[in-house]
């Protein structure tokens, strides 16, 4: 009897411990869901799109070619937009409809990397919207797609972490990430245009 009394303390001890850990995890994310301060404009005004990190390329974090491009922003993560040929000046995200699966039918993707300089570690949540319309950026897959991505807490891989995703829009124009960390909130500004052979 005393055994059976002992093991069920002892379950519920562990699922009261997977439960904090859980909750705890929550936590962070909701911590890190701050209101989103991107900027409406009118359409038609240019797109105050983000400037290239002084501090250098992607390269400094030993990222390897041909995809060492442009740091979009002031770190410490940036987007790695998928175009190896790429020679534009301001971040500008290509993103096409018919290629795409099925799922994507009805929201535009591009694939992006973000990556994140050893620097820091801890996590990081991605949300953006449209600065000169009414769209909210979408990630990743699905019908209706998520409205943010998390990159869980970690130690860097050769200077950086880095994670795949699809960025998922409904029309061209001007938008914004928001990058929420611990102890910093950054934007990337740019240009969304759909490819002419898309």
């Amino acid at each position: 009897m005393k055994r059976a009394i002992a093991l069920v303390v002892s379950g519920a001890a562990v699922l009261a411990l997977a439960g904090a850990a859980l909750s705890t995890r929550e936590d962070v994310w909701k911590q890190l869901r701050r209101p989103l301060h991107i900027p409406h404009i009118s359409s038609g005004s240019p797109c105050p799109t983000s400037r290239p990190d002084p501090k250098g390329d992607l390269s400094r974090f030993g990222f390897p070619q041909p995809f060492a491009g442009t740091a979009w922003g002031k770190g410490p993560a940036y987007p790695l937009f998928y175009e190896r040929k790429s020679t534009d000046e301001r971040p500008t995200l290509r993103y096409w409809y018919r290629e795409a699966p099925s799922s994507f039918s009805t929201w535009g993707a591009q694939k992006v990397i973000w990556i994140v300089s050893g620097r820091y570690a801890g996590p990081l949540l991605v949300r953006g919207r449209q600065l000169d319309g009414p769209y909210r950026v979408r990630f990743d897959g699905g019908r209706v797609p998520p409205l943010g991505i998390r990159m869980q807490a970690g130690r860097p891989w050769h200077g950086y972490r880095q994670r795949g995703s699809y960025t998922r829009l409904p029309a061209p124009g001007c938008y914004a990430c928001q990058l929420d960390g611990r102890g910093f909130s950054r934007l990337i500004v740019f240009e969304a245009k759909v490819l002419a052979n898309g």
